[in-house]
């Protein structure tokens, strides 16, 4: 993988966190946001894009309004050094809704979402046997999605990073 570094002012900065916030914005909303033309700003979406900073725009789903109000953090320690096997069995669980490779403990933290405790008790002991768990439910969410505030300071070019290939 090729890591090449892209160029980013406070115009692109403030892009950004206006994307995240409301990734359904309009070019001219965004433009009475940054202070800049739409056609502008258009060209400045499209070149984060392309850059591959913009990587998608995506819902954000109250997963308790469609039946599944359990929300948990599991920490997995892989008894097998298979991570690509392990890997490709968790994605055939449908509760999971997010996993990272991790250092520390833990080999991998795992995110999922479920109905029911008895739900919940069944996925851990899925989960198990792929090696040791701790879970912890998740009590709220104060914040998530949220731009680094490096990235939110004005005036100053950042050079982000961005992977290609």
């Amino acid at each position: 993988m090729l890591i090449s570094e892209v160029p980013v002012d406070k115009y692109d900065r403030l892009l950004l966190a206006a994307l995240i916030e409301n990734g359904r914005a309009s070019f001219a909303d965004l433009a009475r946001r940054v202070n800049l033309s739409p056609p502008a700003v258009a060209d400045r979406v499209a070149k984060l894009e392309a850059a591959g900073i913009v990587t998608g725009y995506h819902a954000s789903v109250d997963l308790a309004k469609v039946g599944l109000p359990i929300e948990c953090v599991i920490e997995l320690r892989i008894t097998d050094r298979d991570y690509k096997r392990t890997q490709e069995a968790l994605e055939m669980i449908p509760q999971l809704t997010l996993c990272h490779r991790v250092t520390g403990d833990a080999c991998l933290l795992i995110k999922a979402a479920v109905a029911s405790m008895p739900e919940l008790q069944d996925l851990i002991d899925q989960i198990g046997k792929f090696g040791a768990t701790k879970t912890s439910l998740i009590l709220s969410t104060p914040f998530e999605q949220r731009i680094p505030d490096v990235l939110q300071e004005r005036g100053k070019v950042e050079t982000l990073r961005t992977a290609k290939g």
